[in-house]
């Protein structure tokens, strides 16, 4: 009877229909997180969480288009007692290879958007915003006809500045570039309509 219900099984996943790729989905998720912040936190600074939300559209099986928004948790320095969130805003485009009568899909996506950073060094807040360039890579499984799952590695590229307090010699205050980058392991569930 096992045996039956195994080839059952395997029978439907290997002979049904394929699934149409065409059209809006919603995906929620969250991941793990870490921060290479140029050492503008001083120290060894601490992993945290990230929770995403993405709109997008099906152009074809191969394309889509995507809003994004991503929040990540509390960075925190081993050195002081800074702690940092970070959000980001997004839009980018995504490359699908669905195989598998497009029920497996690997994909990567390139954006651009804004990062807004708030910083709490010692009691003093801050906030910066800048641009922001977003990269994806990862795979996914279509579990039901609108349900997929997937696992992926999203990394963002952005720069923030920060003034010494000191002064140049011409007056003008000094200011520290620091080249930063934020990359998570997410998984998440997406909802084709």
């Amino acid at each position: 009877m096992k045996k039956l219900l195994l080839l059952l099984a395997l029978s439907t996943l290997l002979f049904s229909e394929a699934i149409d790729r065409t059209g809006p989905y919603l995906s929620l998720g969250g991941g793990y997180t870490t921060l290479d912040d140029d050492q503008r936190m001083k120290g060894e600074v601490e992993g945290s969480y990230n929770i995403n939300l993405i709109g997008g559209a099906f152009i074809n099986k191969y394309f889509s288009v995507e809003l994004g928004g991503d929040y990540y948790g509390t960075f925190s320095s081993s050195e002081n007692t800074n702690s940092t969130h970070v959000y980001f805003i997004d839009a980018a485009a995504k490359a699908h290879y669905p195989f598998w009568r497009n029920r497996i899909d690997l994909y990567a996506a390139f954006g651009a958007g804004a990062v807004f950073w708030k910083e709490n060094i010692d009691g003093v807040g801050e906030s910066d915003r800048s641009s922001a360039l977003r990269g994806d890579v990862g795979i996914g499984y279509r579990v039901l006809k609108n349900l997929t799952f997937n696992l992926g590695y999203r990394r963002y590229f952005f720069i923030l500045d920060d003034t010494t307090g000191a002064l140049l010699d011409n007056g003008d205050p000094e200011i520290i570039r620091y080249n930063m980058q934020i990359s998570s392991a997410y998984a998440n569930i997406e909802v084709q309509f």
